[in-house]
């Protein structure tokens, strides 16, 4: 089992601070018709995978009932825009945040990117072979992460596009325009 790993916030939807209400919302141009194709891959050999840092919980921005429903409408909006065509196998993410965090958020946990700790969560879920999964994302965090777990990297300039997260400078894999690129690239070398 393998796996592409996709950061959500400047991925997947536009880049905006502490999303968390549904009417900010806004879907990167492109990103419906590649999760579709992306979609299309056997599920039995390739999980899609979201991992996303939530600092939006961990600030205190939100409740957890309050993420929670905005998660269940912001998957909802996937499914109607795809005509229920795109899958999403797993969702992780990570409240904390080791400075910034309010009560027990305010950790330095394991699974904040650009530690690879949602990606190991991903693993002992679906039993992935990291080291033949992909990870798409555009901060430093994210291609970080990837790569500490063997991931092939791919760093999209929709979002940060790179220029964000924490971590020490990285040279992804690839850098593509956006996850319309990164799906095409990754279809192509995975057939």
């Amino acid at each position: 089992m393998k796996a592409i790993f996709l950061d959500r916030d400047g991925v997947i939807n536009e880049e905006v601070d502490f999303l968390h209400k549904i009417e900010d919302l806004q879907f990167i141009p492109g990103v419906i018709e590649s999760l579709k194709k992306l979609s299309v891959l056997p599920e039995d050999e390739y999980k899609i995978v979201i991992v996303s840092n939530q600092p939006v919980l961990g600030r205190g921005v939100c409740t957890q009932e309050e993420f929670d429903s905005f998660m269940k409408k912001y998957f909802e909006a996937l499914e109607k825009e795809s005509d229920g065509i795109i899958r999403i196998d797993g969702f992780f993410y990570c409240p904390h945040h080791p400075t910034k965090g309010v009560g027990d958020y305010k950790q330095d946990c394991d699974c904040r990117k650009p530690k690879p700790g949602l990606l190991l969560q991903a693993k002992e879920k679906f039993g992935i072979d990291l080291a033949n999964s992909f990870m798409i994302g555009d901060k430093r965090s994210d291609i970080k992460a990837g790569q500490q777990v063997g991931c092939f990297s791919i760093l999209v300039k929709t979002g940060y596009g790179g220029q964000g997260g924490e971590g020490d400078e990285v040279t992804p894999d690839m850098i593509c325009e956006d996850l319309k690129e990164a799906s095409s690239f990754i279809l192509e070398k995975i057939r």
